[in-house]
C-alpha cells in the first residue's frame, strides 16, 4: 500500500510513498454493470497509518493499494474432482459409451453416459396423443400450456431415463417453471423424497431460494453457502435458510443434512456436499456398510433407496461442463447397485442462444455448455417436434406420426417481456419465429416524439463517426455514440414516461461504457439512476428501454474483435441478449454498413428500415415507413401479424396464432404447443377414430385430484 500522493501501478515493490504493509484480502462482490468491486481486507483497524492518523477516525484518507488476484485452487480442484468421478465411470469398458463409439447401447445402462451422452435407446416410445388437459393442480395458477406440460412430463418421468431438457428463450418464464417442478416433485409425486436445486451463480441460487421460502420451512429447505461467503452477500429473506458455524457458513451435521428434502446451492458450492461424501454413490456404500455388518446375509442382496431423487439446474446454459458436473457427481448413482425405485431426474432449464460461460480465452472449448451440448444431440435435436427442425417452428402431432421417441425436452414459446416489434428479429433469428407475444400494456412509450415511421417502439439510428481507441490501453470508445445515447435517455427521462431506473444503457465494449456512464452523470445531465454497463452484466435482466452502443465503426477491426470474443457483430448470442432486455422500447446506435456485414444485423436493419423505424441517416422518414423489401414471407412472422393487426380483421386471415388448448376443443395437441389445424389439415381425418388415440389413463404420479 502506498500514500496518496505516491501513484504507482504494477509489482508491489518497496517505492517512494510504500509504506511496507501487506494486507490478504478477498473479493466479497461484483457489480459489472457499476463496475464497483468489493474488497474485504481483514486488519485495517489495527494499522496505525502515521501522522497520528488512526483508522475509523473522523479523518478520511484515500490510499492506493497495489492489488493483485491470484487463482483460488480450491474453487476449480471440486470441477477436476467431477471430472475425475465421471472419467471413472464412463472408462469402465463394460458400460455402454456413445452410440457414435458403434457399441450396442443396450450392453449395460450407465446413468452418466445417458445423462452426458443421451441417444434415442435411453427415451421411450410415444404411441397416444396428449390428451389436452391436465389433472393435477400446480402451485402456480398463472403457468401457461407449455409450462404445465414440461412440469408433467418430469413429475411423470415417463420420456426415459436421459436429461429433460427446458429451452426457455428471454422472459418465458423459465425459472418459474423450475420452481414448480421443485414442489410438484417434493410434494405428490412417489418416489421422490430428496432434490438438489442448483444455478451456475450464488445471486441466481439464493433467487431459487427466494422464490421456495414461502412453500418450505428452514427445517426443509437449506441454502448451502460456502464458508468463505459474507453475511452480507446474502439476502436477508433466506439467512434464516442458511447453516451457520462460528460465526460462518457451514454444512449441517449429517443428521440434519439428511432431514432436508430440498437443498439449494451454487453448482460450484455443491462441491461441498462431494467432498464431504454426500454423494448418492458414498451414501449408499455407508448404507450398504452398515447393513452388511448388522446383517451379513442381507448386505449383499438387500435394495436401497437413492437420497437424492432429482437435480434440477437453473440458468444452465451459463454453467461449463465441468461445474454443472458437479452436482451430477453428487446425484449419479452407484453403478450395478440394487437400488428400489427410479433413476435420479436430471432437469436442465436454460437458453442455448444467450450468452454463453464467460472464459478469459475466447476459444476454449468450454464456453459451450452442457446445455448448449446436449442441444446438439441427435435425440433433441433430430426430433420431429425440436424447435427449429427443417428451420420451421414444431409441427402438430397427429396420429399418423406415432410411435415416435417421446420428447425428454420442452420449449418455452410465451414471452411475457416485450413488445411484439422488440421480439420480431430476434423469434426469427433465434427462436425459429415461434415466440408468442403475451406481455400486457407495452404501448406505455407509444407518445414518446423520437419513434418514427410505423412508431412502433424500436428505432436503429444510424452513426456514421469513427470509434477510437485510448491512447493508455482504456479500449475502445465512440464519443459520437455517446452523445447520441445521452440525448435519447435525457428525452425519455424529461418525457416522464419514464423513470431512470427503468434506462439502461450498454455497449459491448468496457472503455465506452466507462464514457457513458461519466456523460450521463457529468455536471448538467446528472442522470444518475440511469443503468449503464457491459452488455454481459444484463444478461437474465429487463428495463423499459435498453439503449445499445455497437460502438464498433470500422471492419478492419471485426476479425480482432471475433478472435477476443470482443463486441456485437458477429456475436448472435450477445446481439442476442442485448435486444431482448427492453419491455417498451429498443434504441440502437450503430454504423448501418458496418452492422450490415453481419447477417443477423442485417435482418434487423432491414426490419428497421422497411418500417420506417430509423433515424440519423438519409434513410430517415418521420412520416410514412420505408420501402419493403423482398415478400412478406420473408418477414419475421410477429412483423407480419403487426402488419395485419393495422390492416383490420380481415388482415390476419391465414396468420398462425396461439390458441389455448382446452379439453373440449376439437384440434391436435402435440407435446410441446398447442394449435388448431388449418382446413387443409382437416381433410381425410376421421376424428371419432382418431380421438381414441388419445392418452386419457388415470395418473398414478400423485396429482392433487
Amino acid at each position: 500500500m502506498t500514500r496518496p500522493r505516491k501513484e504507482h501501478y504494477g509489482r508491489i515493490l518497496k517505492v517512494p510513498g510504500w509504506i511496507g504493509v501487506i494486507f490478504l484480502g478477498r473479493v466479497t462482490a461484483v457489480n459489472k454493470a457499476s463496475e464497483l468491486l468489493s474488497v474485504k481486507v481483514d486488519g485495517l483497524p489495527e494499522i496505525n497509518f502515521g501522522r497520528g492518523y488512526k483508522f475509523g477516525s473522523p479523518q478520511r484518507l484515500q490510499f492506493y493499494f497495489n492489488v493483485r488476484f491470484h487463482v483460488p485452487e480450491s474453487r476449480y480442484l471440486p470441477m477436476h474432482l467431477a471430472l475425475a468421478v465421471a472419467q471413472g465411470i464412463l472408462s469402465d469398458n463394460t458400460l455402454a459409451p456413445d452410440d457414435t463409439d458403434g457399441v450396442d447401447v443396450e450392453r449395460r445402462p450407465s446413468w452418466l453416459r445417458s445423462m452426458l451422452f443421451p441417444t434415442e435407446a435411453d427415451s421411450r416410445l410415444q404411441t397416444k396423443l396428449h390428451r389436452g388437459a391436465f389433472r393435477q393442480l400446480f402451485f402456480d395458477s398463472q403457468l401457461n400450456w407449455e409450462q404445465k406440460k414440461a412440469v408433467e412430463a418430469i413429475c411423470k418421468q415417463d420420456y426415459g431415463t436421459l436429461p429433460y431438457l427446458v429451452s426457455g428463450p428471454p422472459g418465458t418464464g423459465k425459472t418459474k417453471t423450475v420452481i414448480e417442478v421443485a414442489l410438484q416433485l417434493i410434494r405428490n409425486t412417489n418416489g421422490i423424497s430428496h432434490i438438489l436445486l442448483c444455478a451456475p451463480s450464488e445471486m441466481a441460487a439464493d433467487t431459487l431460494a427466494i422464490r421456495l421460502r414461502e412453500q418450505f420451512s428452514p427445517s426443509e429447505l437449506l441454502r448451502l453457502n460456502r464458508p468463505t461467503r459474507t453475511f452480507a452477500e446474502v439476502p436477508g429473506s433466506i439467512l434464516h435458510f442458511c447453516h451457520v458455524q462460528d460465526n460462518s457458513f457451514a454444512l449441517p451435521s449429517l443428521e440434519k443434512l439428511l432431514a432436508y428434502t430440498v437443498v439449494v446451492t451454487s453448482c460450484r458450492d455443491a462441491s461441498l456436499l462431494l467432498q464431504a461424501r454426500m454423494t448418492n454413490s458414498d451414501i449408499y456404500a455407508l448404507e450398504r456398510g452398515f447393513t452388511r455388518a448388522l446383517c451379513p446375509s442381507e448386505g449383499e442382496t438387500a435394495p436401497y433407496r437413492l437420497h437424492w431423487s432429482a437435480l434440477l439446474i437453473d440458468e444452465a446454459g451459463q454453467a461449463m461442463e465441468p461445474e454443472a458436473l458437479i452436482p451430477i457427481a453428487v446425484v449419479s448413482p452407484p453403478p450395478d447397485a440394487p437400488v428400489t425405485g427410479s433413476a435420479p431426474i436430471l432437469v436442465m432449464v436454460g437458453d442455448e442462444y444467450q450468452l454463453a460461460p464467460r472464459m478469459s480465452l475466447p476459444s476454449s472449448p468450454l464456453k459451450e455448455s452442457l446445455f448448449a451440448r446436449l442441444s446438439r444431440r441427435a435425440v433433441y435435436s433430430e426430433h420431429p417436434l425440436a424447435r427449429g427442425k427443417a428451420g420451421q417452428a414444431p409441427p402438430v402431432l397427429r396420429p399418423s406420426m406415432l410411435p415416435i421417441q417421446k420428447p425428454a425436452f420442452a420449449n418455452l414459446v410465451r414471452n411475457y417481456r416485450s413488445h411484439p416489434a422488440i421480439l420480431a428479429v430476434p423469434s426469427a433469428l433465434f427462436y425459429h419465429d415461434t415466440l408468442e407475444p403475451e406481455a400486457e400494456a407495452t404501448d406505455r412509450l407509444s407518445n414518446w416524439t423520437e419513434w418514427r415511421g410505423r412508431r412502433w417502439p424500436v428505432l436503429f439510428h444510424s452513426n456514421e463517426s469513427n470509434d477510437e481507441i485510448e491512447r493508455d490501453g482504456g479500449g475502445w470508445h465512440n464519443p459520437a455514440e455517446v452523445q447520441i445515447a445521452v440525448h435519447y435517455a435525457s428525452s425519455l427521462a424529461a418525457s416522464g414516461l419514464v423513470g431512470e431506473k427503468e434506462i439502461c444503457v450498454m455497449s459491448p465494449f468496457k472503455a465506452q461504457v466507462i464514457h457513458l456512464r461519466a456523460a450521463l452523470r457529468k455536471e448538467g445531465a446528472g442522470m444518475w439512476e440511469v443503468n449503464v454497463g457491459p452488455t454481459e452484466a444484463f444478461q437474465g435482466l429487463e428495463f423499459d428501454v435498453v439503449i445499445l452502443c455497437t460502438t464498433r465503426a470500422r471492419e478492419r477491426f471485426l476479425e480482432v474483435d471475433r478472435k477476443l470474443g470482443w463486441g456485437i457483430v458477429n456475436m448472435k448470442n450477445a446481439m442476442n441478449v442485448a435486444l431482448t432486455r427492453a419491455r417498451y422500447g429498443l434504441v440502437v446506435i450503430g454504423r448501418r454498413e458496418l452492422l450490415g456485414t453481419d447477417p443477423a444485423w442485417s435482418v434487423f436493419l432491414e426490419f428497421c428500415e422497411r418500417n420506417g423505424l430509423v433515424a440519423g441517416s438519409e434513410n430517415e422518414d418521420n412520416g410514412v415507413p420505408g420501402t419493403p423489401g423482398g415478400t412478406a414471407a420473408d418477414r419475421p412472422r410477429l412483423e407480419r401479424l403487426m402488419l395485419a393487426q393495422e390492416a383490420g380483421p380481415d388482415g390476419l386471415a391465414g396468420e398462425r396464432a396461439l390458441r389455448v388448448v382446452d379439453r373440449s376443443d376439437e384440434m391436435w395437441v402435440n407435446e410441446l404447443h398447442d394449435e388448431e389445424p388449418g382446413e387443409e389439415d382437416r381433410e381425410g381425418y376421421d376424428y371419432e377414430e382418431d380421438r381414441e388415440g388419445y392418452d386419457d389413463e388415470e395418473e398414478d404420479d400423485g396429482g392433487r385430484d
